[in-house]
């Protein structure tokens, strides 16, 4: 796309200012200690960390969006999911074969698979600690005290190299006085939540202490007419945990998190099987005419329907529970050294998780799974950071993580008649070795030079009893360990960098310009079925050039912040469901794999403005234009490059306000967003009918429809006596936008699709002291 016509985007966005948007930039600001920003008028500072070091968000060369504590308690924000639309390049869907899993994509680059031995192409960070799987990664916003979404590769800054960006997630701390919050809300489908942190005084001087607990349950949105009619895809969860604050000195601070959680739920998909599926197979009676071979019902064939909300009417024939229990400690220690710090971050996570899953999402035994997994990692970041000179500064790290999984896998194959199935075992093991520096340089008092570097070393390791060839033997590259597996291993190793130069005027707006080389390891595929597909495939790599510029005006009264980059992809990952072919495991008709498939450009613009009328209104726009090619896609001896790249819009923008005014003792408060995401596509399979008539593009059963979100809180806040409680009602999703949030087509055997949660109306009420 031209530059000019990205200026015309820009300049038009400009003009729908005055419409604005969500509060999120807009809440009070705060540094990371806690202590508020002094600010005679005008947007406050927003201080973020996304260097590692503490700057003003008007003065970070990056493409970062910051939302701090005050803007998540204003009621728009549940989870990870009600940041997609509103922070530019950004889109989240729950993946619904995983606990709390999600499929994160920033900028078109993305991975959904919720397979251990894949590495996330966008990372999730809590406290400074990677989540290195994508089971996990749909956190719950309540007590946080900042998120910061990072657009872009991050190496040579964050301790785990990431692909497409980090999502930068840090909890409160303890005060040191004694505080309670509590709230307790209620929505439809029998939605009920509840939440509670408790902080200590100071204990012996040194010592504070903060416990927390969430709880959240529902009925679900979805309705099985198989089993009785009943409410389906529900869940509980709860999360209990403790955090130290431990400082014995003024030089000396230690941040300690313990938490665990429990999730208790339920699978529930929608069918979108066709005619051209094995499912859905017609066959001619004599006499009688066609029938579907495998006795599924018509109605629940061809069910991709113009009116979206047949979708959430499920036909799932068994019990599909899904549990997960999740421990996790973190610590982070810092050290004053004078002008320097030195900072310890220790993580350790450990996850036990059981899903049954109906993949078929129909009435008859067709096809499903029961998928044990454990799964365990650590990792160990040390990292030094301070001023050289007046005019340098420097980050120096290393890292180390590793993870380890174990994948039990029974496949039932109804189709192939009772009692067919297949057992999986597979146990992989990753280690990963980084060292990475940073450093800055005042050319002048205006003019800055970034550049950064990063060496990674990752080794991957793999067992699994699906690796047999037809003789019994291992493939080549493989190690005979039993009668009945195979393992690998691999190491995969890469130097990556960046380069930025920024210009700050007299007036305070930021000029900036960069260049960054992201990478993301090779590894296994754990799930695949078939020896020649076990790999290893190899790693991926993106060169990211961004210009942007970053300025506030009218006295502080107006921000507008502009991004346009483009990222160019090589041997990019892409995960993958296809048929297996005989005679490997041919009870095992499809498997799940990644290979490297295709190079791709991304380009795009994206845009963020901020306006503040009056003290106690703020509006705020956000828009973003994404332009995704392949440009060498080549699969089965067919040039496919025509596909689109998944969860990839072509436009998205958001707009909203938020409004205060005192009411007696109290505040009354009133927020609002309104978000737009375009169709994407959530697979990269082709569609059979038009293959077949030599037109490649995407499945159309694979589309997500364009989403047009409506939330809104109202509230009053009233204060008395040293604490305060807050009444708010609040609305989702008020439009009932209904559709497809994730749709996979199986190897010509079946198809479902997740779907997106309804309009959901509730009220909440919280006390503070």
């Amino acid at each position: 796309m031209r530059v000019s016509t990205y200026l015309s985007v820009s300049a038009l966005a400009l003009g729908m200012a005055t419409l604005a948007a969500p509060s999120s930039a807009l809440a009070q600001d705060q540094a990371a200690d806690g202590a508020e920003i002094a600010q005679e008028s005008g947007l406050r500072t927003i201080v973020v960390t996304a260097q590692r070091r503490e700057e003003s968000l008007q003065a970070v060369p990056v493409a970062v969006s910051a939302i701090d504590a005050e803007a998540l308690a204003t009621g728009a924000v549940d989870d990870l999911r009600d940041f997609a639309g509103r922070v530019p390049g950004l889109v989240v869907d729950p993946v619904n074969a995983g606990p709390s899993a999600a499929a994160i994509a920033i900028r078109g680059i993305s991975f959904e698979d919720i397979e251990k031995s894949f590495d996330p192409a966008v990372g999730v960070v809590v406290d400074d600690v990677f989540i290195g799987t994508n089971t996990g990664q749909l956190l719950d916003a309540f007590d946080l005290e900042s998120i910061e979404i990072l657009r872009g590769p991050q190496g040579t800054l964050f301790g785990r190299n990431t692909i497409g960006g980090v999502i930068n997630v840090r909890r409160s701390k303890p005060t040191g006085e004694w505080g309670v919050r509590a709230s307790i809300g209620y929505a439809e489908y029998n939605t009920v939540r509840g939440r509670l942190v408790v902080n200590t005084p100071m204990i012996g001087d040194f010592l504070a202490l903060k416990g927390f607990f969430f709880y959240d349950n529902t009925d679900g949105y979805l309705r099985n007419v198989t089993q009785g009619n009943r409410r389906t895809n529900e869940y509980e969860v709860w999360t209990a945990g403790v955090t130290a604050l431990i400082t014995p000195s003024d030089s000396i601070e230690a941040v300690i998190t313990y938490e665990h959680q429990e999730e208790d739920g339920e699978v529930a998909t929608a069918s979108v099987s066709n005619d051209l599926d094995l499912i859905c197979l017609q066959v001619p009676v004599p006499g009688v005419g066609t029938v579907r071979a495998f006795g599924i019902p018509d109605n629940q064939c061809n069910r991709l329907p113009t009116n979206s909300k047949l979708l959430y009417t499920a036909f799932g024939n068994i019990q599909t529970p899904v549990t997960n229990k999740t421990d996790a400690i973190s610590g982070t220690v810092t050290f004053e050294l004078g002008d320097f710090t030195l900072t310890s971050i220790t993580g350790w996570r450990k996850n036990k998780e059981s899903v049954r899953q109906d993949f078929d999402s129909s009435s008859i035994n067709f096809f499903d799974t029961l998928r044990i997994q454990n799964y365990e990692q650590f990792s160990q970041e040390i990292r030094f950071a301070g001023d050289v000179t007046e005019w340098m500064d420097i980050v120096l790290g290393g890292y180390y993580f590793d993870s380890r999984y174990t994948l039990r896998q029974t496949s039932f194959f109804g189709f192939l008649g009772p009692g067919a199935s297949a057992f999986q075992l597979s146990i992989g093991d990753s280690k990963s070795y980084a060292g990475f520096a940073d450093a800055r340089f005042k050319l002048s008092d205006q003019l800055t030079f970034g550049v950064g570097g990063r060496y990674t070393r990752d080794e991957k390791a793999l067992v699994t009893n699906f690796a047999l060839s037809a003789d019994g033997s291992c493939p080549i590259g493989f190690a005979g360990i039993t009668a009945a597996s195979c393992a690998a291993a691999e190491n995969f190793g890469e130097f990556t960098y960046r380069a930025s130069l920024d210009y700050q005027f007299e007036g305070g707006q930021l000029i900036y310009g960069s260049y960054s080389r992201g990478f993301r390891s090779g590894g296994f595929n754990g799930r695949a079925a078939t020896p020649t597909a076990i790999g290893p495939y190899q790693p991926e790599i993106v060169d990211a050039y961004e210009i942007g510029l970053k300025a506030d005006w009218l006295d502080r009264r107006l921000r507008t912040n502009i991004a346009i980059f483009q990222t160019d992809y090589s041997d990019k990952q892409e995960e993958l469901v296809r048929p297996t072919v005989a005679p490997f495991n041919a009870i095992q008709a499809q498997e799940t794999i990644v290979e490297n498939a295709a190079s791709a450009r991304i380009k795009g613009i994206e845009l963020e403005i901020v306006a503040l009328p009056a003290d106690n209104l703020s509006f705020n726009f956000s828009a973003t234009y994404l332009d995704a090619q392949y440009q060498n896609f080549v699969r089965g001896g067919i040039d496919v490059s025509d596909l689109d790249l998944r969860r990839a819009p072509k436009y998205a923008w958001s707009a909203g306000f938020d409004y205060t005014r005192p009411v007696g003792d109290g505040e009354f408060r009133w927020s609002t967003i309104f978000r737009y995401v375009d169709a994407y596509t959530t697979c990269i399979v082709t569609d059979p009918a038009l293959q077949a008539q030599g037109i490649i593009t995407n499945d159309r059963r694979c589309e997500s429809s364009e989403r047009e979100i409506l939330d809104t809180t109202l509230s009053y806040k009233h204060d008395f006596g040293g604490a305060s409680a807050t009444f708010s009602v609040f609305g989702r999703n008020l439009l009932d936008n209904r559709g497809l949030s994730s749709t996979l087509p199986v190897a010509g055997l079946f198809a479902f699709a997740g779907v997106r949660p309804p309009r959901q109306l509730g009220a909440e009420v919280m006390l503070e002291f």
